[in-house]
């Protein structure tokens, strides 16, 4: 296909995609469904200002046109990659899982201080999802560690380091570091939470991902900040 012709394919799923999630029943323009999806649409809050350009182009193509088969406005390869890489992630968007699908190194509250630092040496691992046997108490960092050992530091070192696990999870002020997710939850959505919890200023340092985003269900992998940063 001509590059206008691959351009207006990808621009028709797309604009599919929009009436499939306004279920308008009255014709919204191309450039009002993207204002109105963007507040809700993590995909289509990503891509809003490419989406409005595309739609003037779209028109140039589809309105300028000379003959049945011809069109002034001929987009560059790049942009047609760009829109056809957009309504591809629309229509079939990555998910949590099984993009970030791993097993977690989980620690028990009970485990020393001590315990946890070899295990830190030892896997590089930086968050560890705590359990009461089988019952999730909260996320270990080794931020949090490392920040409760300076706080201390005034004690006897070695009590300090048989301090077991529940103590600094306790220890949070009611801040909760995690957010549990459903494992049907897209990236963009994911990475949309992190960004607006960063915004306000709260401290997460992961989405921890279940079957349906509760915490008595088997943990199927974890979603942190440079997670998504690899994401090609």
């Amino acid at each position: 296909m001509e590059r206008s012709e691959r351009f207006l394919v990808a621009f028709n799923k797309i604009e599919k995609y929009f009436n499939q999630q306004l279920d308008d029943t009255s014709y919204v323009p191309f450039f009002r469904a993207v204002l109105r999806l963007k507040k809700k649409d993590a995909i289509v809050n990503r891509y809003h200002n490419d989406l409005l350009e595309y739609s003037e182009l779209r028109n140039a193509i589809v309105h300028e046109r000379t003959e049945l088969n011809y069109a002034i406005a001929d987009p560059h390869i790049e942009i047609v990659e760009s829109i056809e890489k957009i309504a591809e992630e629309m229509t079939a968007p990555k998910l949590v899982i099984p993009t970030f699908a791993k097993t977690l190194r989980v620690l028990q509250a009970d485990l020393t201080i001590k315990t946890v630092l070899n295990i830190i040496r030892e896997t590089r691992y930086t968050q560890f999802p705590v359990y009461r046997s089988k019952q999730f108490v909260g996320l270990l960092t080794d931020k949090k560690v490392l920040h409760w050992i300076a706080q201390n530091l005034n004690s006897d070192f070695s009590e300090l380091l048989q301090t077991p696990v529940i103590e600094l999870i306790n220890d949070n002020d009611g801040e909760l570091n995690y957010r549990f997710i459903p494992r049907t939850m897209d990236i963009y959505e994911a990475e949309e939470i992190l960004l607006e919890v960063f915004k306000k200023h709260e401290g997460i340092a992961a989405l921890l991902i279940t079957e349906e985003g509760k915490s008595n269900q088997k943990l199927l992998g974890m979603v942190t900040p440079r997670d998504l940063i690899r994401i090609p």
